[in-house]
């Protein structure tokens, strides 16, 4: 179990968000309309504060976030569980008090230079996207969201846009083996960067990198606790989403094994506030002291009012510490509990 070191903290706080889509987005068959999440802050007795935000991803996410919700309070609240094992900590509980035990910054920006654009919706609002951003050379794909005749339409129109574009293809494991065998067969697989998990099975997802000579990324597969790496020519990188992957010690041992075995890392939103998405950047510049990191953390687009991040970002960063109170301006935001 995860600990914090030094309990002794002034006094904690949880605020709640709701940030709307623009449109509703379906994740693994779960289709939302907002995202939800929340910031923890704790107050040391130096008068300091640190921040962290908590936010499983329905579809995706073992827990709720109202168990997420629940489990955080009973650790800041029960001395006995920061020194017992007592606790199996939910990986978006961990990851946050990881954040807060290495005092991750919230300041600075979540935009890199190694960012990889993120395009999904239908055929005509990815195109549009593509042409929007003046048709990059590498962009990430979701996949699978639709039937596969209408996967290889979009892919082989985004590919006509641009020769020297190459696709990071994202499946989220959601075909059968005879589904991405008849995607691969039908599309030109030269312009594949590489493809996350087109099954839920890795021997099969193996299998059909081999005979269709794709490369692939692990995604889902390394949010399993108990999975551990065994490497195989057909990889080609790891995506990791700290918020569903939790601890600190398991991400830097798939940094470990990307720098061991030469695979690239990519950093990956799970739709994380601005708040979150700083402090995934912030690691994914630590580690790509490492091994070669790319970003995919330009979720932002995704929501209903850019205005309204920022105003989260400004009231988070910003004024969670004071006493005054929280701007009207954001209703999403809402002091849910607080230690005393």
């Amino acid at each position: 179990m995860q600990k914090i070191n030094n309990p002794r903290f002034q006094q904690a706080k949880l605020f709640r968000y709701c940030l709307p889509f623009k449109m509703p987005l379906l994740f693994k068959g779960v289709k939302l309309s907002a995202r939800e999440g929340v910031i923890l802050q704790l107050e040391n007795a130096n008068g300091k504060f640190n921040f962290a935000e908590i936010a499983p991803l329905p579809g995706f996410s073992e827990e709720t976030l109202q168990q997420a919700t629940a489990q955080i309070i009973a650790v800041l609240t029960n001395p006995q569980l920061n020194s017992q094992s007592a606790m199996q900590l939910y990986p978006s509980v961990e990851f946050a008090l990881d954040c807060i035990e290495q005092n991750i910054p919230v300041s600075g920006s979540f935009k890199t230079a190694t960012s990889i654009f993120l395009l999904q919706g239908d055929n005509h609002d990815v195109l549009k996207q593509y042409q929007q951003l003046n048709k990059p050379d590498k962009i990430k794909l979701k996949i699978a969201r639709q039937a596969v005749a209408e996967d290889i339409t979009l892919f082989s129109a985004l590919s006509a846009l641009n020769p020297d574009l190459l696709i990071r293809c994202d499946a989220n494991q959601s075909w059968s083996f005879a589904q991405a065998a008849l995607f691969f067969a039908n599309i030109n697989t030269q312009v594949i960067d590489y493809i996350e998990e087109p099954t839920a099975s890795l021997s099969a997802n193996i299998s059909l990198a081999e005979r269709y000579q794709v490369q692939l990324a692990l995604d889902e597969t390394l949010q399993q606790a108990q999975f551990h790496y065994q490497h195989q020519q057909c990889f080609k990188a790891l995506v990791l989403k700290p918020t569903l992957i939790g601890s600190f010690e398991r991400l830097n041992y798939f940094i470990q094994i990307a720098k061991e075995f030469h695979l690239s890392v990519s950093i990956s939103s799970s739709f994380e506030s601005p708040l979150g998405l700083k402090q995934l950047a912030f690691l994914a510049k630590q580690w790509s002291k490492e091994v070669d990191i790319s970003c995919g953390l330009d979720t932002l687009k995704f929501f209903e009012s850019t205005m309204l991040s920022e105003e989260l970002d400004k009231k988070l960063c910003k004024e969670l510490d004071k006493t005054t109170p929280l701007s009207q301006q954001v209703r999403q935001l809402e002091c849910l509990w607080t230690s005393n």
